[in-house]
């Protein structure tokens, strides 16, 4: 157990790992630019280099979608609510972290709740300082500083698919299944 904690934490990112928020985001993209992109062809993670945005806009269109489209982005897989609480029964803290900015948190936090996804806590502090046993990202950048005994896990997405990492899953109950 890290810092003292009785209890393991299994830290979990929002975007993009429990809410498939980039099907709504370039749906919004699409209208805006009369194109057809699907989440398929972002291939970066930082968006401003595959689609023709600033990262500024790239930012706005996350808040629009998550003000606006909240109740329409669909979680990653079915049965989220039943998998978070599995984890939680198995002893495990559950702590959402998310970099969304400050004013849509409400609507992470209302998603969360329509879905009925279990968690301890919902953060958004930066990972690199949370104190977590497990974690599962979407984002390379915050896995490559974790050392043992913590655990990072590398959730598939197509920005992600040339890093070499090597615990890697397609759904939060394939991590449950390998790691728990």
């Amino acid at each position: 157990m890290s810092g003292g904690r009785t209890t393991k934490t299994f830290a979990i990112d929002f975007d993009s790992v429990l809410a498939d928020t980039m099907i709504i985001w370039t749906e919004e993209y699409n209208k805006l630019k009369l194109t057809n992109i699907t989440k398929s062809q972002i291939t970066a993670w930082d968006i401003d280099k595959v689609l023709s945005l600033s990262p500024e806009e790239v930012s706005r269109m996350f808040n629009y979608v998550w003000r606006n489209r909240w109740h329409d982005i669909p979680p990653s897989e079915p049965r989220l609510d039943e998998i978070t609480k599995r984890i939680h029964r198995r002893g495990y803290r559950i702590s959402i972290l998310t970099k969304r900015e400050r004013p849509t948190v409400t609507y992470v936090a209302k998603w969360l709740d329509y879905y009925d996804i279990y968690s301890d806590d919902l953060d958004n502090t930066p990972k690199a300082g949370y104190p977590f046993d497990i974690i599962i990202d979407d984002a390379p950048i915050n896995l490559i500083d974790i050392v043992p005994p913590k655990v990072g896990i590398l959730f598939n997405q197509p920005w992600n698919k040339d890093f070499d990492w090597p615990v890697r899953v397609n759904t939060l109950s394939e991590a449950e299944d390998k790691i728990l």
